[in-house]
Parts: C-alpha cells; structure tokens; sequence
C-alpha cells in the first residue's frame, strides 16, 4: 500500500476543486478582471501555484483558491501599474507633444540633410574669407576671444578688429543669400 503525505492528499483535493469549479472560478475572476482571457490565465496560474501549498492542512480549500487567485489579480494589477508609469516616464523623456499628438523632436532626414549642407556652405564661406577678416571672425566666434583679445592677437586695434569681422559678416551672409 503506498503512503501518501497530507501535503499530497491537500495538493489532489485543491486541483480536484480547482478542476471540478474550474467555470465557478473563471466567472469569479472576470468579474474581478473584467477580462475573459485574464480570468482564464489567472486560473491557470492558481494552477501552478497549489503545487506549492504549504505544509500544514488547509481548512477551507475553496477559500484558499480564492486567496491564490486574489493575490495573482492584485499583482498583474501592481504590474500593469508599474509598466505604464514607466512608459508615461520614458514617453515624456522621449516623446515632445503638441496638443494631444505626440511628435517627434529629431528633424526629418530631409532637414538634416539640408542642415549638413547649410554647414558645409558656411564652413566653405568661412574657408573664402579674406585673410585680415577670417582670422578675426575665428578668433571672435569659433575661438570665443573678446574683441580686445583679438587684437592683441592680430596686433591690430580694437576697430581694427570690428572692421574684420564686420567685412567677415557681409562676406558670409553674402555667400548663404547664393
């Protein structure tokens, strides 16, 4: 004759009632869930989870199904909670929005490419200034010199300086107009 522990006999009679109820249960937890096909995963979870009973008697099996299941719609419902504030975080580090739409802040391929290309024309006008008057222009603006610093630099005058740059700017907006 075999021996069977009372973890096991408890083990059989939960999974009998969890069986025999099975649509008892199910209707209880969509009532819970509101959702069919969560009810029906709950149910298999409590499943899996009576295989774990604890050692002493249960003295309520149906009770205990319910507690198990309970406890699993509380924490798919903490989950759930938990996964959308962190997509509502990481959408409002990420995503920009106007109005009720949601937009995205990186400039299209098309304005990137006429950026880059905005850039080389610039770096090309830059590169076509005259000696005097690009040296100054970056000294002042890509150095970050003041204009006393430049011309100490250049040993030329302050007004020395700002005729530079000031040729520099006519030069450069010149060459973006083309």
């Amino acid at each position: 004759m075999e021996c069977v522990s009372g973890r096991q006999r408890d083990v059989a009679g939960l999974e009998a009632i969890l069986i025999n109820d099975r649509q008892r249960f199910i209707r209880f937890f969509k009532s819970r869930t509101r959702d069919a096909v969560e009810a029906e995963e709950v149910v298999q979870e409590i499943h899996l989870r009576i295989q774990r009973v604890p050692a002493e008697p249960i003295a309520d099996p149906a009770a205990y199904i319910y507690r198990v299941g309970l406890n699993i719609v509380i924490d798919r419902a903490r989950e759930r909670s938990r996964r959308r504030r962190r997509e509502e975080e990481w959408s409002a580090l990420s995503i920009s929005a106007i109005g009720a739409f949601a937009v995205d802040g990186r400039p299209s391929p098309h304005m990137d490419l006429e950026a880059r290309q905005r850039a080389q024309q610039l770096a090309r006008a830059i590169d076509a200034l005259p000696a005097g008057a690009g040296r100054a222009f970056r000294l002042h603006k890509l150095d970050g010199l003041s204009h006393a610093e430049v011309a100490a630099e250049m040993k030329i005058s302050r007004s020395g300086v700002e005729k530079h740059i000031a040729v520099a700017f006519r030069h450069l907006a010149k060459a973006l107009e083309e």
